[in-house]
């Protein structure tokens, strides 16, 4: 499953087993997930000057399984940090004043998440239907200031997006093919020896009229 691009909570559904094939042993999901903060602006709401020495980055993905929104399993929470120095080491903001970063990318990730028969929602992957997946995707910034009006108080903006996929493995033990009856081999012998006496006859027949002749 392609997640394509995503800036904030998605749902998606992917394919349940179907137990017509066989008996479900386990389940396996590996993900794969990239995100990237394509500009983010951090302002100033302090009531005086600051001086910014670093912005860090977050950016947290959550996948939830089974679920619809987030009211189901958190089975993987991807959480990743990056670190921005402003250039020339500082940037100094006045109340109200902003400063803008550019394209910011995080680390991959990949991690596999496996179910048994044990687990709870194991039924939830068997049928004919679909598995509800729900991302939730969130970034953020922390700005490390200093000076007179140095408070917690920052409006931020951020424009980012994450993308990656699922992959589903279904381990199970199919299940037995019904045999295909065979006629019975008396059947078979008595054909044979019909066949074989026909042909017979037929030769016989003709090296009779070409004697005649």
């Amino acid at each position: 499953m392609d997640f394509g691009t995503v800036t904030g909570g998605t749902q998606f559904y992917f394919n349940q087993f179907n137990t017509a094939l066989g008996t479900l042993t386990g389940v396996t999901l590996d993900w794969t997930v990239n995100s990237s903060i394509s500009s983010a602006e951090i302002t100033n709401m302090n009531t005086g000057t600051v001086t910014v020495s670093r912005i860090s980055f977050t950016n947290t993905v959550d996948g939830f399984v089974p679920s619809i929104g987030t009211s189901g399993d958190l089975i993987a929470e991807v959480a990743k940090s990056k670190s921005v120095i402003p250039a020339g080491g500082t940037v100094t903001l006045t109340s109200g004043q902003s400063y803008t970063v550019n394209n910011i990318t995080f680390s991959g990730f990949t991690q596999s998440d496996s179910y048994t028969s044990a687990d709870a929602n194991f039924s939830s992957f068997q049928g004919t239907g679909t598995v509800p997946l729900y991302l939730a995707n969130t970034f953020g910034a922390t700005p490390t200031a200093s000076g007179s009006g140095s408070t917690t108080s920052w409006l931020t903006s951020i424009t980012g997006s994450t993308t990656g996929n699922l992959e589903v493995t279904y381990t199970y033990t199919a299940a037995p093919i019904a045999p295909v009856p065979e006629p019975p081999s008396l059947l078979l012998g008595f054909g044979g020896i019909l066949g074989m006496a026909g042909f017979a006859f037929k030769r016989r027949a003709k090296n009779t009229a070409a004697s005649v002749a």
